[in-house]
């Protein structure tokens, strides 16, 4: 629920409108079950994918490694840990993975729902992700929410990522967007939200899992269609 209406919203992309998790894992459950069947059990090689990733994506966003090592060495360091070695064939697959991720579509509860009550009260929206931007706009088009959005900010487009002040500000501006009347939504606490809080707009800390956190956004909430309520205060 917010205290105040608000007029623009920008809506960070994976885990928070586009379920990355379920789309990624079947993904991943689908290339397995094709190029390598019942060779070793899928939970353990996905929590171990979900480990190895993590981890070289933080180095990605501080700018420790490129975009292209990353997008096949989370797969050849998974693959090693099963015994697969084959720079070639991890390559291959991390490839297959990146080109039919778009085509997997499920979205976070409620998301599309949100989307068209704020478009239909006029809010003006854009969309501001440090994803890749050959997945990002496909899996927008794909799941189609990508008409709800007036402006896409994709940071290796710009050169900057999340949190840095001038991704927010460019996405704002694309809006015609005003600090007092400009909500951010997110799930990562440190890009979307400490972001947010840095640039000095609002935040909506969309926490799924209720999971601890020490700082303080404007808004949070394990359910986005809190952001449709208003309760103006007395």
């Amino acid at each position: 629920m917010l205290n105040k209406e608000y007029k623009y919203y920008l809506f960070d992309l994976d885990r928070t409108l586009w379920d990355f998790e379920t789309n990624s894992s079947k993904n991943i459950s689908d290339l397995l079950n094709k190029y390598y069947p019942e060779s070793f059990d899928q939970s353990l090689f996905l929590a171990k994918y979900t480990e190895i990733n993590n981890h070289l994506w933080a180095q990605y966003e501080k700018g420790e490694i490129k975009k292209e090592y990353l997008r096949w060495a989370r797969f050849h360091e998974t693959f090693k840990e099963f015994g697969i070695s084959n720079t070639e064939s991890t390559i291959a697959f991390a490839k297959k993975y990146l080109d039919l991720m778009p085509s997997y579509t499920t979205l976070m509860p409620w998301a599309k729902e949100v989307l068209e009550i704020l478009k239909s009260r006029g809010a003006h929206m854009a969309i501001i992700t440090n994803g890749f931007k050959e997945v990002q706009y496909k899996k927008l088009a794909n799941s189609n929410i990508i008409n709800y959005f007036e402006s896409i900010i994709i940071s290796e487009e710009l050169g900057v990522r999340k949190p840095s002040p001038c991704i927010f500000k460019k996405a704002m501006d694309s809006i015609n967007g005003t600090k007092g009347a400009t909500l951010m939504v997110g799930d990562d606490f440190t890009n979307d939200i400490e972001g947010a809080m840095i640039f000095g707009i609002d935040q909506f800390y969309y926490n799924l899992h209720s999971i601890p956190c020490e700082g303080r956004p404007t808004y949070e909430s394990s359910d986005l269609r809190d952001l449709t309520v208003t309760q103006i205060p007395q």
